[in-house]
Formats: C-alpha cells, sequence, structure tokens
C-alpha cells in the first residue's frame, strides 16, 4: 500500500518552513521518509535553511546540538522509528548536558497513518517519550501547526531540555 500525497496546497508544510524560519532556525538536520520528503521539498526552497541528510539519526541529533553550543539553532526531522533509535545520544548528550533539542517527527503507526506495517512503531512512540521525559505534542493540523513550532522551540530554549512534534501526512496538506 502506498502512501496518500499530501494535498496539492501543501499549506502545513509551508507553515512549517515560515515557523522555523521566524524563530531563527538556521539548520535543519535529517533522514527523509515518504512524508519528510514531502516537507523536505519546501524547506529546500528556503534561502534562510540549511537542510542536511544525514544517514542516521544520532546524527542528525549531534548535528543539531553542535549548532545549539555554537549559538545556532537547528529543527531536527526524522520518523519516529529513527528517533526510537536515538534513546543513547539523546540521554548521553541533549539531556545529560540540557541541551535545547527540537525534534518534528512523523508519526508512522498513529491511527492516521494507513499503511498496517508501520503500526508497531505508532504503539511505541508516545510510550517511549513519555519514559525518556521528553515533552512532546501531537501537531494540530496544517493551520495550527505553525504555533506549535513557535511554542516548542521557545520551550527547548527555556527548559535546556528536547521537545518532539509529532506530525501526520495531513498535517502537512
Amino acid at each position: 500500500m502506498s502512501d496518500p500525497a499530501p494535498s496539492p496546497t501543501r499549506e502545513g508544510s509551508r507553515a512549517i518552513v515560515t515557523a522555523l524560519e521566524e524563530a531563527g532556525v538556521t539548520l535543519v538536520p535529517s533522514v527523509p521518509d515518504t512524508w519528510i520528503g514531502w516537507l523536505m521539498e519546501e524547506l529546500r526552497r528556503s534561502p534562510r535553511l540549511r537542510v542536511i541528510d544525514v544517514a542516521r539519526e544520532e546524527e542528525a541529533v549531534a548535528l543539531a546540538c553542535g549548532a545549539a553550543l555554537c549559538g545556532a539553532r537547528a529543527a531536527v526531522v526524522m520518523q519516529n522509528a529513527g528517533l526510537l533509535n536515538c534513546g543513547a545520544v539523546i540521554a548521553s548528550l541533549v539531556q545529560l548536558y540540557r541541551v535545547p533539542c527540537f525534534f518534528l517527527v512523523s508519526y508512522r503507526g498513529d491511527e492516521r497513518d494507513p499503511v498496517y506495517y508501520h503500526a508497531p512503531k505508532g504503539q511505541r512512540t508516545e510510550p517511549t517519550l513519555a519514559a525518556w521525559s521528553i515533552r512532546w505534542a501531537r501537531a494540530a493540523g496544517p493551520t495550527r501547526i505553525g504555533g506549535q513550532i513557535r511554542e516548542g522551540l521557545a520551550w527547548v530554549e527555556e527548559a535546556g531540555a528536547p521537545f518532539a512534534l509529532l506530525f501526520s501526512a495531513e498535517d502537512l496538506a
């Protein structure tokens, strides 16, 4: 079964780019997947965002941490499967040193995802975030996602802690 494409308006994707730009994000390390690919098209159009494709999600987190330690702002874009692989780097780098780290996570396997083989990832995402003491929220659609990003980025700076915003394909439409 193939993933449904978001609507051609891409209102949510553009809202994400605008929110990241307005919040002063300059670096977006990512590991692509289908939904992220749709978002990355919009991110790459921005003259203010530097998009870096990495091989593993841990690399994306490390780049974001390095940017934060140099005074820059980053947003890591990855699938929840990749987030589930990042426990060690989150605990030993992000949380230990209180590095503000913002994650935009494609939420594969939740009730909005029609692809059955993503379901195990979806079932474990929220409990894992809770176990890791990572604050998170589900994106609330294309018209509200920009505000959620601004709030999440402000929170990570204030708290010196990670935050994950979980999005679905419909949030990008």
